[in-house]
């Protein structure tokens, strides 16, 4: 089973810099958090204890509680990290919204692909925990927000419609992401998960259908003609 190995660095929403002591404070709340999801993935989430996860990590009792209130807050931590890496993604990239967007769900669709086990224990775990599953959905509300920028920008470019709800938008791409990854984790990543997350985000951007209408055309009237 491969290791899991999570960057050290510090969750980075913009190239801010940071001072020593928070570099120190972000590459040792790392050094806990890949600890722990190492054990948890060999060992299972409940037979791993915090004093182990202290033990793995080289810190004190103390130390791990400066980090995290608790164990379950572990496993909010991979998205948590993967919207941090996401925004600061976002906010260097300098494509298009229609661009960005695919840009997004390919690098969340690759960074599940690179930790499989850490997905599924992760899925797993906070499904059957309702607390974890409801800060689950705070994270998950997170990446909606961020995504909603970017379908905002699109709106003011010109790219978008500007009548759709920019939130509603980015939770519809979001559900179908998160449906996607729930499938490939029950059917033991059998299926291609980035193939069926950029034909999500084609169908979510462009639609079904083969025709494409002119701006003001219903559908209806469409069928009409063709009649």
């Amino acid at each position: 089973m491969a290791e899991y190995i999570e960057s050290s660095s510090l969750h980075a929403v913009a190239a801010t810099p940071v001072s020593r002591r928070e570099r120190k404070k972000g590459r040792t709340r790392a050094d806990i958090y890949t600890a722990a999801m190492n054990l948890f993935v060999r060992r299972g989430f409940d037979s791993v204890t915090i004093e182990d996860i202290c033990d793995a990590a080289d810190v004190a009792r103390a130390t791990f509680f400066l980090h995290f209130p608790a164990k379950e807050a572990l496993l909010i931590e991979y998205g948590q990290r993967a919207n941090d890496e996401l925004a600061a993604a976002i906010s260097a990239y300098r494509g298009s919204a229609t661009a960005t967007l695919r840009m997004a769900f390919k690098m969340l669709a690759e960074r599940d692909v690179r930790h499989p086990d850490v997905v599924r224990l992760v899925i797993r775990e906070v499904l059957a925990r309702p607390r974890v599953l409801s800060e689950h959905d705070g994270s998950a509300a997170d990446l909606v927000n961020l995504l909603a920028g970017v379908i905002r920008r699109g709106q003011k470019s010109g790219e978008f419609r500007r009548r759709t709800d920019p939130t509603v938008a980015a939770l519809t791409a979001c559900s179908a992401f998160f449906a996607l990854i729930y499938t490939w984790v029950r059917q033991d990543g059998k299926i291609d998960i980035e193939g069926g997350v950029a034909q999500t985000l084609d169908i979510i951007l462009n639609g079904l259908s083969e025709k494409k209408f002119k701006r003001g055309q219903s559908l209806a009237s469409t069928r009409r003609t063709n009649t």
